[in-house]
């Protein structure tokens, strides 16, 4: 479980951390939850500077290389002290959960800056509904679509968010299907060290989605996304997946 920390700072004033998938190939993910993001908040900044949230590093063990990337991180966005949206549920909980494990053993002024800066991460559905209170998407998107929670957004309000959002939508159907709370497979590193495992898992999970015959297949990450649809390519199947702020976004055009 990878529940965030209580009392996280909220606002109309936001970061935007767009995340390493995003930047090189969900660019339409990152800029549709701006679009998003901007309807509902007086700003939103884009700090330059910002590169990794450090899961890699973290996932691999080497908290050595996982801490700078983490302290790279806090100094770009040290602008200004407003919260911070991810547009990923694993990318938000490396900052608000597993970097903390990472400082464990550093210098009490380090886990302290550590432990401030989780107050300001946000993923981008739990966001808008439990952050900004927002309602419903609104709009009209007609399709049947099969959700894909990830691990990293358990315990986490992103689940409830996303449903929520998408049932406000008018013309979205969501699909059960069998393992719907089983892992894809992906894991970051995980997928490279164990890829035998990795690949079955994700190659169950697809095939069990698939079996629900959605249109879409939507997530609150994008890493995920990345992993079914690269085996379902494999396997010679169309797998039409989404983030959410994509369908958002073309439902409230």
């Amino acid at each position: 479980m990878f529940t965030p920390p209580p009392n996280r700072i909220k606002g109309s004033k936001i970061n935007f951390m767009a995340t390493c998938l995003c930047d090189a190939i969900f660019a339409d993910a990152a800029e549709c939850a701006i679009d998003i993001l901007k309807r509902h908040c007086q700003k939103v900044e884009f700090p330059a500077d910002q590169t990794c949230c450090g899961q890699p590093a973290f996932n691999s063990g080497d908290f050595a290389s996982a801490r700078k990337v983490v302290m790279s991180t806090i100094r770009a966005f040290s602008g200004n002290d407003w919260p911070i949206v991810v547009p990923s549920a694993s990318c938000a909980a490396m900052l608000f959960h597993s970097a903390k494990i990472a400082f464990r053993d550093s210098p009490q002024s380090e886990r302290d800056m550590v432990d401030s800066f989780a107050l300001r991460i946000w993923e981008f559905c739990d966001y808008l509904v439990n952050a900004l209170e927002v309602d419903g998407i609104g709009g009209k998107y007609k399709a049947r679509i099969a959700v894909h929670n990830s691990c990293h957004s358990r315990g986490t309000g992103t689940p409830e968010a996303l449903k929520s959002l998408l049932c406000s939508i008018d013309g979205i159907k969501l699909l059960d299907f069998e393992g719907s709370e089983d892992c894809c497979g992906f894991g970051g590193t995980f997928s490279v060290v164990f890829p035998q495992i990795s690949s079955e898992l994700g190659v169950q999970k697809v095939r069990n989605i698939l079996a629900a015959n959605p249109d879409r297949i939507v997530a609150a990450d994008t890493s995920c996304l990345l992993h079914q649809r690269g085996i379902a390519q494999k396997l010679g199947l169309d797998y039409p997946a989404a983030h959410a702020a994509q369908i958002f976004r073309a439902a409230s055009e």
